[in-house]
């Protein structure tokens, strides 16, 4: 019994921590949201508008479909990132 109540009190001191790092990935993914639905990424090295629908060939398939570059509709797979078509600097974004 006295096991289960120590488990419980670390859990509990351990909350608030859990409750920031909750907050913080919240915010990453709304912030990835809001890019993914604007459609643009602006390059910071060069300052190019960048489009995530265009027409891109999957790294891992080698499918090449117009849509997002980030996500390929063949096999599922999803990219980080990917190169910024002037300057060749890579983008992550997820």
């Amino acid at each position: 019994m006295m096991r289960y109540i120590g488990v419980a009190l670390l859990y509990l001191l351990a909350s608030p921590i859990y409750a920031v790092l909750g907050v913080q990935r919240l915010v990453k993914l709304w912030r990835v949201r809001q890019t993914l639905h604007a459609g643009i990424i602006i390059c910071v090295h060069c300052g190019v508008t960048n489009q995530l629908d265009v027409l891109a060939t999957c790294g891992k398939c080698k499918t090449t479909e117009y849509g997002n570059r980030l996500r390929c509709s063949a096999c599922g797979d999803t990219a980080k990132g990917f190169d910024c078509d002037a300057c060749g600097v890579t983008i992550r974004v997820l």
